[in-house]
């Protein structure tokens, strides 16, 4: 098997046969670095892969092996393929989005620890009509207690939905390398104070397209701290020039959902998500 950069000879073969429930995340990776898969000088598959710079950051495969070549290991042999590269460079921890009952399959037997539903929702260009009084932007200052709000309640979520979670041990190179991050993306983080303790947090996709992060302490829950930073966050990209902001909600979140919908967000698709989870 061998792995090739995509180019132009190899799109009529891979357009005709990715079946038409692919072709929306073909086109999506097509100009991002799409990986053409060769087995005995036959275009077997493509695939994509983002490999993080930093370990903060979760890695991302895709695998499609088009129909005839299945169930010949083509696709295990890709996978680890890329797995050797996530770990080569640091990387411990990557999702996939299988999107089909054999592609979950798949995906746990190369090792996914489980299979989630993603939500991809997205809002219009409108801004939310909410107050954002007591929201500002993050501080280097503000990194140990919005990492740590962040950390606690992200597992407290996956643990309420019945998904599992193993805490990531950082190294001291790890923390230093997060918090060096934090302060290089202040602009994406925002924090809600009561009482000068940190109890919502909010967070952009780098990129300022959409919401990467909201949580809020539980202990502070119900006063419309969540609402009022998720409205913040969407309004952000509308002000930055997005006409889309989007974001992903697990399936079984219903807290979170609930308050993207009340502030206009719409489910567009649902996705299976593999997980591999070293955190």
């Amino acid at each position: 098997m061998n792995i090739f950069c995509y180019d132009k000879d190899y799109e009529e073969v891979i357009l005709k046969k990715t079946e038409k429930a692919y072709i929306d995340k073909l086109n999506e990776y097509l100009n991002d670095g799409l990986r053409v898969i060769i087995e005995d000088d036959a275009t077997a598959g493509w695939m994509y892969y983002s490999i993080p710079k930093a370990s903060v950051y979760s890695g991302f495969v895709f695998i499609y092996i088009f129909e005839e070549f299945r169930r010949k290991g083509i696709g295990t042999r890709a996978y680890r393929y890329v797995e050797r590269q996530f770990k080569e460079t640091g990387c411990n921890w990557w999702t996939s989005y299988p999107a089909s009952d054999s592609a979950d399959a798949f995906a746990l037997a190369v090792g996914f620890d489980y299979i989630n539903k993603n939500y991809y929702m997205e809002h219009s260009d409108t801004p939310v009509d909410i107050s954002s009084d007591g929201i500002r932007e993050c501080t280097s200052a503000d990194f140990s207690a919005a990492d740590e709000l962040w950390s606690r309640e992200y597992a407290d979520m996956h643990i309420r939905i019945g998904l599992p979670y193993k805490k990531r041990e950082e190294t001291e190179e790890m923390k230093a390398e997060a918090y060096s991050d934090f302060c290089a993306h202040l602009g994406n983080y925002y924090v809600i104070e009561e009482n000068g303790k940190i109890v919502a947090y909010g967070a952009l996709f780098s990129n300022g397209s959409g919401i990467g992060a909201v949580a809020v302490d539980r202990e502070h829950t119900g006063k419309g701290y969540g609402t009022r930073m998720a409205a913040f966050l969407t309004n952000e990209c509308i002000r930055r020039g997005c006409k889309s902001p989007c974001l992903y909600c697990e399936h079984g979140n219903d807290d979170a959902m609930h308050i993207y919908k009340k502030i206009g967000y719409t489910v567009i698709s649902c996705e299976s998500g593999g997980i591999k989870n070293d955190f």
